[in-house]
């Protein structure tokens, strides 16, 4: 397989199929100069470079059809890519279900609250529009079984009838002062589409890589402190990169063109950059930078990658130092500093015991860290946890699996959403936010907040 053919046949079929969409496109606009035009996106979707089309749409709109095991994290992190792509514009959500989907091997209906939950986490995170697929269910054809407002049986007395006429009531009630309010963020993360081909076509030094999973890996530590991230394309230029305090980009092993040098002017002017194993490695051609990993990327992590030692399937290895006590699995790379500092090594009985993992160097004004191996969500945590507070980015602490989210209007306005990502009660005190009123109820909210499962408060902050 030669794999730079099959990085260029990838970005010939994304530019081929937005060919498509653009000349349909076209051709509504000479009958019609002024309606939105869009198309249904689905997330982290492999095929299409998605910030290449969104520079086509007029508003981005996605599907969001979560699997049963899918972390509220996961779930977020594409409501934010889909925000991002959009150069950070409100979204439409166009797609959901109003109760199971019908392609999983085993379809579970929707707890009672679940669907409310998940409309709500849309908005949370930039969305102003809700929007269900579908609304009658069909009575043949493979989607027979996929969840409707109105199922088979053609009653409103149904469970998810009510619960999702409850929920038009209350965006009704509520959405449009809420409609056209943003994130705002001091964090980005790079989500890179030549890095996922690239890292998912290579053949070696494992088939362990899920691209999305390794940039969830560390958005799920930024979204457990209530941290708010917007998505970035790798390419994004110094002007808007510069606008950020914090950096990352997960597994970019594809650095194209004039990337590296943009990293360098962020970081010497002050930011702080976070990347690790398998950066840096390709050239857009997707062949290797020759002269050490992590190439274009070398001097400004200030350490060179000899070697990378996969780790097979359950196999992990230990990561020690500092507040890090952690297992890294899929990879270790083999790390000589070159500069930087080292904040954790390699543990067990591997030859590169006692070799750095995890480094920090000092560049110009700001600061770089590296990540040796992908680190499970503990070691993930205990890693980000210092850099959050040495930029004090804001962060919340919020009880297990409840997430909080601000989004800010004209004026000074700013709406805080609390969500239950479980099922269970949860209780949390949060002073920080100096209170407000609950917008679904009416109730004036000062420091104690108890949610139902599932629940969601939607508070106009003081």
């Amino acid at each position: 397989m030669v794999s730079g053919l099959q990085m260029d046949y990838r970005r010939f079929q994304s530019q081929a199929q937005l060919a498509c969409y653009t000349n349909e496109r076209d051709a509504i606009r000479e009958y019609d100069a002024t309606t939105p035009i869009t198309t249904n996106l689905m997330g982290t979707f492999k095929d299409l470079d998605y910030f290449e089309w969104a520079k086509e749409m007029d508003v981005v709109s996605w599907d969001n059809y979560p699997g049963m095991d899918t972390p509220p994290s996961f779930t977020a992190m594409c409501h934010d890519l889909m925000r991002g792509i959009g150069g950070n514009k409100p979204f439409m959500l166009m797609e959901q279900t109003p109760n199971q989907q019908n392609w999983f091997p085993f379809c579970k209906v929707k707890q009672p609250g679940e669907v409310r939950k998940l409309s709500w986490q849309a908005v949370a995170h930039g969305a102003d529009t809700v929007r269900f697929f579908q609304m009658k269910q069909s009575l043949g054809g493979c989607e027979r079984f996929h969840g409707a407002v109105i199922a088979h049986d053609g009653t409103e007395e149904s469970r998810v009838f009510k619960e999702t006429a409850a929920l038009g009531e209350e965006l009704d009630r509520i959405g449009r002062r809420i409609m056209g309010s943003r994130i705002e963020s001091r964090v980005a993360i790079m989500f890179d589409w030549q890095s996922y081909w690239s890292l998912e076509g290579c053949v070696g030094p494992t088939t362990g890589f899920n691209y999305p999973n390794e940039v969830h890996r560390f958005y799920r530590a930024l979204w457990r402190r209530n941290v708010p991230v917007d998505m970035i394309a790798s390419t994004t230029p110094l002007a808007r990169l510069s606008q950020y305090d914090l950096a990352i980009a997960p597994a970019l092993i594809t650095v194209l063109p004039g990337v590296a040098e943009t990293l360098e002017a962020y970081v010497a002017d002050g930011g702080t950059f976070i990347t690790g194993y398998m950066a840096g490695i390709h050239d857009e051609h997707d062949l290797v930078v020759p002269g050490g990993y992590p190439g274009k990327l070398r001097r400004l992590m200030g350490v060179w990658v000899e070697e990378i030692d996969a780790l097979a399937p359950g196999e992990t290895i230990e990561v020690h130092g500092g507040t890090v006590d952690a297992k890294g699995e899929i990879v270790a790379s083999i790390i000589h500093r070159e500069g930087a500092e080292r904040l954790a090594t390699y543990g067990g009985d591997e030859f590169y015991a006692g070799h750095s993992a995890l480094t920090v160097n000092a560049y110009g004004k700001g600061k770089v860290y590296f990540v040796g191996t992908p680190l499970d969500e503990t070691g993930m945590s205990a890693f980000m946890a210092p850099i959050i507070k040495e930029l004090d980015l804001k962060s919340l602490d919020t009880p297990e699996d409840v997430s909080l989210s601000v989004r800010y209007g004209d004026g000074g306005t700013r709406y805080a959403f609390l969500i239950n990502n479980s099922a269970a009660d949860k209780r949390l005190c949060l002073s920080e936010l100096n209170g407000g009123t609950e917008l679904l109820t009416g109730t004036v909210i000062n420091d104690l907040i108890e949610l139902k499962p599932y629940g969601v408060d939607v508070i106009a902050l003081r």
